[in-house]
């Protein structure tokens, strides 16, 4: 409220200010351009101040100065010209009462009254973080480029990296084409190469990019990023049949679930809403791991505890082995996670879920498997 307060008072005394020379007839000695050539030279001052205070660049205060001295001709003119016309004082009066208005309302949308500013010392270390890492940055760069060799491909990797991480997405594209030129440049550089490309043009498959993912594609045809900026070339060309019929292909083509078929599954249903078509799931694609059947049920009511303890450590065991060979099945991590916490074996539990979060990273946010594996984690203390 005291904000809002002070707003309001600021804003009064700037509508005074327009409006003021209106009500008062403009008796002043000063007609309007002497005022407003008056101003000009206390800023040309204030600009020379600043200069030397250093607050502002040389070249700065030149620019300053040059817009200055172009106000100051304007008016110098407007003096021996004719009084403004009829009218002039209503669109003084329209715009002093105006500007408080449209202040207030770009600040509700641009400003944050209600947010503590943050402390200058943590600005500061942030600045001075991204200057280091910029620093950090451009030592490796020019290390590389004074390599005679023409620097190792890991330290061109890691410098291409580093500038998709910052958004410098043109550097990025230098460095990779620094990688595929050369002849062991494998699939996954060229489709690294290719995302590159497309950042650099805001998720246009431009030809070098289609080129680019060509040649992924070429040395390993079930490259997952490659079959994905295929889709998503054919999506933009109009083929997007097409496009979800690759992504849905190279899911089935997959043995056991992966981390990046939820990616695939999404964008696909995507494509599939624009021709109102079913929505696919990777239970469309895997089985559920298979718990135990009604006759086993059955047969486990009859045993004894002990018999039961067994039969429950068997199931278990079975669903372990078999997620060894079948990493990327998430359902089976969940599943193994519940079994172990029905067992009592809170670290064995833990590990299950531990394994599932690895699946579960690469998953959109709403995704409710992630708050399982989370909330799990969370309750066992990891």
């Amino acid at each position: 409220m005291i904000f809002w307060g002070l707003a309001a008072i600021l804003a009064l005394l700037t509508a005074l200010a327009f409006v003021w020379p209106v009500l008062k007839g403009s008796t002043e000695t000063l007609d309007r351009a002497d005022s407003a050539i008056a101003i000009f030279r206390d800023q040309l001052a204030e600009v020379d101040r600043d200069a030397e205070r250093g607050l502002i660049s040389d070249q700065e205060a030149a620019a300053a100065r040059t817009e200055i001295q172009r106000r100051m001709l304007a008016a110098d003119r407007a003096r021996s010209g004719k009084d403004a016309r009829k009218g002039g004082a209503g669109l003084l009066l329209l715009f002093a009462a105006l500007t408080p208005v449209a202040g207030a309302a770009l600040y509700t949308q641009l400003g944050a009254p209600g947010i503590a500013s943050q402390p200058f010392a943590e600005r500061q270390a942030e600045r001075d973080e991204k200057q280091n890492l910029g620093a950090l940055t451009a030592q490796l760069r020019t290390r590389l480029l004074d390599d005679p060799g023409g620097g190792e491909t890991r330290g061109w990797e890691l410098l291409a990296s580093t500038y998709m991480n910052m958004g410098r997405f043109s550097d990025a594209v230098q460095a990779f084409a620094r990688i595929v030129e050369r002849d062991d440049a494998t699939s996954a550089t060229w489709s690294q190469y290719a995302e590159a490309l497309i950042s650099a043009e805001n998720g246009i498959v431009t030809k070098p990019a289609e080129d680019a993912t060509a040649r992924a594609l070429e040395l390993d045809p079930d490259n997952p990023a490659g079959t994905y900026y295929r889709a998503v070339a054919l999506d933009q060309a109009g083929q997007t049949l097409d496009a979800r019929k690759l992504l849905l292909d190279r899911v089935a083509r997959a043995e056991t679930p992966q981390p990046w078929m939820p990616a695939f599954l999404q964008e696909a249903n995507r494509m599939g809403a624009n021709f109102a078509l079913q929505p696919v799931t990777l239970g469309d694609f895997f089985e559920a791991p298979r718990g135990p059947s009604a006759e086993d049920v059955e047969a486990a009511q009859e045993m004894s505890p002990e018999e039961q303890q067994a039969f429950i450590r068997t199931m278990v065991d079975n669903l372990a082995d078999r997620l060894e060979d079948e990493p990327g099945n998430l359902q089976g991590w969940l599943q193994l996670a519940r079994a172990y916490m029905v067992l009592g074996e809170r670290d064995n539990a833990r590990g299950a879920l531990e394994s599932a979060k690895k699946l579960t990273d690469a998953l959109p946010e709403n995704d409710a498997r992630r708050e399982t594996v989370e909330q799990g984690l969370r309750e066992l203390g990891g």
